[in-house]
């Protein structure tokens, strides 16, 4: 089969990489190891005049724009029509897409699309391929259940999307959590919706450094884009009040945000550049401790990956991140709107470390995750839903 993904940040040497693009990239290239060809929409890169490119197999064309028109940029700057911008810019840039569509089913029929959230109103009406809608997390939705405002702009644009989302095949979910979200933002029950956690690659393997000598310091990890939503602020604040005796055994590394706090004294932590993927799980294999302190999140590839090298987790229990750890044997869960539970989930994981008792817990995060996310059982879901 011939099946193509749309979705906006598939990854690339530079430019912004999401959960929604990893996961992508991991189908796809599953996906073509069994024979199906696999093409691939993105955006654009930035100062890069690039419009195709081959990742082993698979076919990526970055065609999508990022940023409006200057059209539809200039007329949102009229009071009465910038409430319009956002659903201008996701109809331009939704023909846009649908015509590349049209014109590459003539050089090899398209069987499948799978977009990511709202997709392509056009297809919506022209009904021209078979899709699906994988709810990823909009920017609408993330604002939303982070407690922030949304503008009337972004309303307008997420009822279109859900126009498109209701007419969709197939719905499919990372989370279920997020299937509740969307089915209340549309105030409708989406019967053909289907959860399927992100799946994970093969190169992560079952073996990890136990924490052996405890004159070192615990390493505690942190990732993340420069983003409010993904907590970095709160786990700064957290990190201020844990006791000094706590302070004086630990290694903070922090990997992309830069807090907006003043950490001058706070020696522990070290702020450092995002890195390509690759060298990011290095590092994941070089920590004790990953702490994912989200405000919101749908299903997080951060905790995963941290599962997945067998480091202990300590992540907010909001939107998917419950169901992908499965309970308190495989990792610890804090109330983000209280910061005490936080701390002392810092503690008591730092604790285990240093007991030399952590090994338990590091395994039952393994196999959790090697059975939740298994990329065999993953990708023959994905495609028995596709074939039907």
């Amino acid at each position: 089969m011939h099946l193509c993904f749309v979705e906006g940040y598939y990854p690339r040497h530079s430019g912004p990489i999401g959960g929604a693009g990893m996961y992508v990239q991991t189908i796809g290239k599953k996906l073509t190891s069994l024979g199906h060809e696999v093409s691939v929409i993105c955006a654009k890169s930035e100062n890069n005049g690039i419009r195709y490119f081959k990742d082993e197999l698979i076919h990526v064309y970055p065609i999508m724009d990022s940023k409006p028109s200057l059209f539809i940029y200039y007329i949102s700057r009229i009071p009465i029509i910038k409430i319009l911008s956002g659903f201008l810019f996701y109809l331009h840039n939704g023909l846009k897409i649908h015509l590349f569509l049209l014109k590459l089913n003539k050089n090899k029929k398209i069987d499948f699309i799978e977009y990511s959230e709202g997709g392509d109103f056009w297809n919506t009406i022209t009904k021209y391929f078979k899709y699906s809608s994988h709810l990823h997390g909009s920017f609408f939705t993330f604002k939303h259940q982070s407690g922030q405002k949304t503008s009337s702009a972004e309303w307008i644009r997420r009822r279109v999307e859900h126009f498109f989302i209701r007419r969709s095949h197939i719905v499919i979910s990372p989370s279920r959590a997020m299937v509740r979200y969307v089915e209340k933002e549309m105030n409708v029950k989406l019967k053909n919706s289907n959860v399927i956690p992100y799946p994970i690659e093969n190169i992560m393997n079952n073996s990890f450094p136990l924490f052996l000598n405890k004159q070192e310091k615990v390493i505690i990890f942190f990732a993340s884009r420069n983003d409010p939503v993904k907590g970095g602020e709160l786990f700064i604040r957290a990190l201020k009040q844990i006791p000094d005796n706590i302070k004086n055994k630990i290694n903070v590394e922090i990997y992309g945000f830069k807090p907006e706090q003043n950490i001058d004294g706070m020696d522990f932590i070290k702020l450092k550049q995002f890195i390509p993927r690759d060298d990011l799980i290095e590092q994941y294999k070089r920590a004790d401790i990953c702490v994912i302190p989200s405000l919101f999140d749908n299903s997080p590839n951060t905790v995963y990956e941290a599962m997945a090298t067998g480091k202990i987790v300590v992540a907010s229990a909001v939107g998917g991140i419950p169901e992908i750890i499965g309970g308190i044997e495989n990792g610890f869960l804090f109330d983000p709107i209280d910061i005490n539970d936080l701390i002392k989930k810092i503690i008591d994981a730092v604790e285990l470390v240093l007991s030399g008792n952590s090994d338990k817990i590091r395994k039952n995060a393994q196999n959790r995750i090697c059975s939740f996310a298994n990329l065999k059982d993953n990708t023959k879901q994905r495609l028995s839903l596709m074939l039907n």
